[in-house]
């Protein structure tokens, strides 16, 4: 036997169509169109927000950093102006201290070490000089070049540098006198 199954044909010009299908995907597409709008806004508004306070923080540092080079404008001219002021009040400061921090006594235990025995200072001349020595010229009196060349490489051992004999004479007990000049580092 055979079977007959029932076909339900449609034949009208508008067929019925199952639209709950569509509903349910138009729906969806809704709600999700509607989260994503939802929560893209929501983080607009909140980076734009952040944008501002970003913007406000930008112009405030730029505004704290014009302060401090104008600050430190004035600052330079103020020291500019207390330099030019105070320079000569200064100078005098310090060469008093540097004249009052040079040791004499050793200076001239020194110069005295350096002598020969049969030789004497006849005259001397010393100067303080800016960069801490000090520039002497002195006349020496001594009975041979011996003690000159004795005289000269003590000084050398000692703190004295650039030495020079300027001149050469004989007085008239038959010493020789040279005047030397030299320079002394000065221990401040």
């Amino acid at each position: 036997m055979i079977e007959r199954t029932r076909l339900s044909l449609n034949l009208a010009s508008h067929p019925l169509r199952n639209r709950r299908f569509f509903y349910l995907i138009l729906s969806s597409l809704v709600v999700a169109l509607l989260l994503i709008s939802f929560f893209a806004g929501k983080i607009f508004v909140e980076y734009k927000a952040k944008a501002q306070e970003t913007r406000a923080s930008v112009k405030r540092t730029d505004k704290l950093i014009k302060d401090a080079q104008r600050d430190e404008e004035d600052f330079s001219a103020k020291i500019e102006d207390a330099i030019i002021k105070y320079k000569g009040k200064v100078d005098l400061i310090n060469s008093i201290i540097l004249g009052k921090s040079f040791s004499w006594i050793e200076f001239l235990s020194d110069l005295e070490n350096s002598l020969p025995d049969s030789s004497y200072i006849v005259s001397m001349a010393p100067t303080l000089a800016k960069d801490s020595r000090v520039q002497l010229s002195f006349k020496v009196a001594y009975s041979s070049v011996d003690d000159l060349l004795e005289l000269y490489n003590n000084l050398k051992a000692l703190k004295f540098n650039q030495i020079r004999i300027i001149s050469e004479a004989e007085n008239e007990r038959g010493l020789l006198i040279s005047e030397i000049s030299l320079n002394y580092e000065k221990n401040i």
